[in-house]
């Protein structure tokens, strides 16, 4: 009779978690477009999985990994939460907060119809950004909402060319949304107003690229294995409409033929809704990661993940009409007796994103067959100077932590109770991420920002 296995001594894997997070860490460029994991498993080892690979959402992470899986598995994941970014004005001034709830989802399928040669398919998101702010803080013209999600359906094929060594290419169809808010505030050239009259800028694009995903994974001894993957850029020519709102004005003003008319009259002569287009890229990203079980009830884990943010593009959207008329109501009188012309063609927002270079770590501890803890810390920089800080995109520094748990194991029939159906794996996270007070300089809008984000996540897969 096999003897159970006793658990694995405490006191090494509490002394290599206590080096891991009193360790210096060097500065790292961060992407807060891309902070989320969409894998629950991937999540609770601080996203280190390129090395790992060893359930169906590796189609996103290193598909080469899909080659050593075998029959038929799917596994969903769902991930709830989002950012708190605190603004505060200085010299005591007052703190405004954005904190926007997400939930996200990624699903995976995977079949392997011949031994060593797996097919795949999921939906992924890549880019997830959101920030909603009272529409009356100091960062209004710049952005009272925003919201920025892309995601991919990505098909791949893995193959295990040789033994223990597999390579896998794909293709990503992506689709980007764009949902981007700000206030813009209207005055007369002769004869102003006492206070500008607020008009909400309403603007939604979207637009569809295609994109190369690939990955290679070798496991060079059962205790060593290392990976790498790469995904495309992929161009966004972006199309949509922009909509004016604004509450009604209930006054009247001085019109061009001598007679006093409503502002509201004024206003739609003034703004009438445009259709929009843009440009941005997804950017290029290569991964490299390394996995090492130095016990069987201890693996560590390190991914180096290098993302071209420069190549994402500028926060500008141009109106159809831009070089042309925008509103044909707004006539020579109108525009010779308030003297102002529609302005508003080009609307966007000045920021640059610097490339990122993140490290994302995990550690892995097996208490029982079935069972394993898992932990994954990072520390990364701002992407953004504090002169190119802006409403839009506050992002700062910030220390990541997650904690993870997972079962693995059999399912059985309820009626016939020695029958084994299927494998189940269920893994749940939480992560913390904490970013001290950082100031911004950017012209006009000089705050200090802060952040905090919790999300916690559940995984299900079954395999059969």
């Amino acid at each position: 009779m096999k003897r159970p296995c006793p658990l694995p001594p405490l006191l090494p894997l509490l002394a290599l978690i206590a080096l891991g997070s009193v360790s210096p860490t060097p500065p790292l460029a961060a992407d807060d477009f891309s902070f989320h994991e969409v894998s629950a498993r991937a999540a609770s080892l601080g996203g280190a999985f390129t090395g790992r690979a060893d359930d169906t959402s590796t189609l996103f992470y290193n598909p080469a990994g899909l080659a050593f899986l075998g029959g038929l598995r799917f596994k969903t994941n769902v991930t709830l939460g989002g950012p708190v970014i605190d603004a505060t004005v200085p010299g005591g001034g007052p703190s405004y907060r954005s904190n926007p709830f997400e939930i996200l989802g990624a699903h995976a399928l995977s079949w392997q119809p011949i031994r060593r040669v797996t097919v795949a398919t999921g939906l992924f998101p890549v880019q997830k950004f959101s920030s909603n702010w009272n529409a009356s803080w100091p960062g209004q013209t710049v952005s009272t909402r925003t919201e920025l999600y892309t995601g991919s359906f990505r098909t791949a094929v893995a193959i295990e060319v040789v033994k223990d060594f597999a390579i896998s290419a794909g293709v990503d169809v992506m689709k980007t949304n764009i949902i981007w808010r700000h206030n813009l505030f209207f005055n007369f050239a002769n004869d102003p107003m006492p206070q500008p009259y607020p008009i909400e800028s309403r603007e939604t694009l979207t637009a569809n690229g295609v994109g190369f995903a690939g990955g290679v994974l070798w496991k060079i001894v059962p205790a060593v294995q290392i990976g790498a993957s790469y995904r495309s850029a992929v161009d966004m020519d972006l199309a949509g409409r922009n909509v004016f709102a604004y509450m009604s004005a209930g006054r009247m003003v001085p019109g061009p033929d001598g007679v006093n008319i409503m502002l509201d009259t004024v206003l739609n002569r003034f703004y009438k809704n445009q259709e929009l287009s843009g440009h941005l890229t997804v950017p290029r990203e290569i991964a490299c990661g390394l996995a090492l079980t130095p016990a069987r009830w201890l693996s560590l884990y390190a991914d180096v993940q290098w993302t071209r943010w420069r190549d994402f593009g500028v926060w500008t959207f141009t109106s159809a009409n831009a070089g042309g008329v925008l509103s044909p109501e707004w006539t020579t009188d109108y525009a010779d007796f308030y003297g102002i012309t529609p302005d508003y063609a080009i609307q966007g927002v000045a920021f640059a994103l610097e490339d990122t270079r993140e490290i994302k770590t995990g550690v892995e501890y097996r208490p029982a067959e079935h069972l394993a803890v898992r932990f994954g810390y990072a520390r990364t920089a701002s992407s953004v100077t504090a002169s190119e800080r802006s409403p839009l995109y506050p992002d700062l520094d910030r220390n990541i932590y997650t904690l993870g748990f997972c079962y693995e194991g059999p399912v059985f029939s309820i009626w016939r109770t020695e029958e084994r159906i299927a494998d189940l794996s269920f893994d749940v996270f939480a992560r913390y991420a904490d970013a001290a007070s950082q100031e911004s300089t950017y012209p006009g809008f000089e705050m200090t920002y802060s952040s905090k984000r919790f999300v916690w996540g559940v995984g299900v897969g079954f395999s059969f």
